[in-house]
């Protein structure tokens, strides 16, 4: 399968042509990624943005003193969009969680095609820019931690109150801890004075309550 046919199941790409996405993959470079391996660090200078075509990616930053994990993505997710926005260093760090394949999209490409299409560099910028907005008003609206490049530290360190929804339960908890660092990753919960752990790979969403404290 070309990289264009596997753009064409991102809802990113849903209002691009057949013809805007085949333009699009010819400026971008499929790369695999084994299970472990970085795919950028923090504060590096290097400005991609990155499609998950297969496997997951683990955002992270390097926190001294707590947990430096912010997030799980999978395939059709995009990170690296902010430092491809604003062309300054990566804020966090992303590994593959597993064997991953990625589309890299270099802001160089991104000059080139301005120039021979300029509208489709227009839709391309205003479809990242709206997944940027989203990321953003889920924090703002607390909808979903997990869909964000925001750290869970905060939560950590201020003992609150959020639900977290894994692939068989739901849990309104308290995050207690969380470590990345070994073979596997967990988060450690305090379940109304229960403890128990929770493989980072299990969750799907950590939410926080509304302005009403509601979930």
């Amino acid at each position: 399968m070309s990289i264009s046919d596997k753009l064409r199941e991102n809802q990113l790409f849903s209002e691009f042509t057949g013809d805007e996405l085949e333009l699009l993959a010819t400026f971008m470079e499929e790369a695999s990624f084994d299970e472990g391996q970085p795919i950028f660090s923090e504060q590096s200078p290097t400005t991609a943005v990155y499609f998950i075509l297969s496997g997951r990616v683990t955002i992270y930053r390097a926190l001294v003193g707590a947990s430096n994990f912010i997030t799980i993505l999978e395939k059709n997710d995009i990170f690296g969009e902010i430092a491809f926005v604003d062309q300054q260093y990566r804020s966090a760090s992303a590994n593959a969680l597993d064997a991953t394949t990625v589309a890299m999209f270099e802001y160089s490409h991104f000059d080139i095609i301005q120039n021979q299409s300029p509208l489709l560099g227009i839709k391309l910028l205003k479809a990242i820019i709206r997944e940027i907005t989203r990321k953003f008003r889920a924090v703002n609206s607390n909808i979903d931690l997990k869909s964000s490049e925001q750290t869970i530290n905060d939560l950590i360190i201020g003992r609150q109150k959020v639900k977290i929804t894994t692939d068989s339960a739901e849990y309104i908890c308290i995050i207690m801890y969380a470590d990345k660092s070994g073979t596997n990753p967990l988060v450690k919960i305090d379940l109304s004075g229960q403890t128990i752990l929770i493989p980072f790979s299990q969750i799907r969403t950590i939410c926080l309550p509304n302005k009403y404290g509601k979930f």
